[in-house]
C-alpha cells in the first residue's frame, strides 16, 4: 500500500472517531446544560423564601350550638403572621381569610348528607393615614358584619383568630334528633392576593397559610 492510501484511511479513521464522539459528547453536553439550568431556577426560587421566618395557623375549637332557629359556630384559632404578610399589609394589600366550615348528618348506613352552609370570609387591610387595621366579616350568603378597626395588628388577628356567633344554617336544615359531624379550617385565600404577589405565594411555604381541618361531633 502506498503512502498516499495510508494517509487517506487515515484522515477517514480520524473523522470517524470525531463524528462517534461528537455523538456522543453533544447528549452530555445538553444535559450539563439543562442541569445548570435547573439549578439556577432553584437558587431564583429558593432566593424568594427566608431561611426561617415565625408564623403560621392552627385551629384549636370549634363548636356549634342551635339557638334562635339558627346552627352557629364559635371557633379558635392559633394564627401568626409570617413577615412577608406583614410588609404586604403595611404597604397597602389587603389580606382575606377564610373560615371553612362542612357539617355532615352521620345516618348510618344511608351514608352521610351534607348541609349546606354559610363560608366566612374576614378581609383585614391596614390605614396608614388613620395608622389603624380594619376587618370586615362576610359570608357566601351575603350577611356582611360591621368592620372594626384596631390599633394594633394583634388585636384584628385576634379577631380573625376566635369568631363568635357565625351563622352557618338555619335550624329547619337539621333533622333533629341526630348525628352530625363538623370540619373547620382557617386559610388565606391566595386568589385574592395581587398578581405580582401570587408566583410568590405559590412557591413560598411561609405563604401557605391553611390549618388542617378541627373535627368535632355534635
Amino acid at each position: 500500500m502506498n503512502a498516499a492510501c495510508r494517509v487517506e484511511m487515515c484522515s477517514a479513521s480520524t473523522t470517524v472517531v470525531l463524528v462517534d464522539a461528537l455523538r456522543i459528547s453533544t447528549p452530555r453536553r445538553f444535559l450539563a446544560r439543562m442541569v445548570r439550568v435547573a439549578l439556577l431556577f432553584l437558587v431564583g426560587v429558593l432566593a424568594w423564601i427566608p431561611l426561617a421566618q415565625a408564623g403560621g395557623v392552627s385551629v384549636t375549637r370549634a363548636v356549634t350550638e342551635l339557638r334562635e332557629d339558627a346552627l352557629w359556630l364559635d371557633a379558635d384559632a392559633q394564627l401568626e403572621l409570617f413577615k412577608d404578610q406583614n410588609d404586604a399589609l403595611q404597604s397597602g394589600v389587603a389580606l382575606l381569610f377564610a373560615w371553612d366550615v362542612v357539617i355532615e348528618q352521620d345516618r348510618g348506613w344511608w351514608g352521610s348528607r351534607d348541609i349546606s352552609t354559610d363560608a366566612w370570609r374576614a378581609r383585614i387591610e391596614y390605614h396608614a393615614l388613620s395608622q389603624l387595621y380594619r376587618v370586615r366579616w362576610s359570608s357566601s350568603g351575603g350577611e356582611s358584619l360591621e368592620a372594626e378597626s384596631y390599633t394594633s395588628l394583634a388585636a384584628a388577628v385576634d379577631d380573625i383568630s376566635h369568631p363568635r356567633g357565625l351563622w352557618l344554617a338555619p335550624a329547619s336544615a337539621l333533622q333533629m334528633p341526630g348525628l352530625y359531624r363538623g370540619r373547620a379550617r382557617l386559610r388565606l385565600v391566595h386568589d385574592s392576593l395581587p398578581l405580582p404577589i401570587r408566583p410568590r405565594a405559590f412557591f413560598a411555604s411561609h405563604w401557605q397559610l391553611s390549618s388542617e381541618w378541627y373535627l368535632w361531633a355534635f
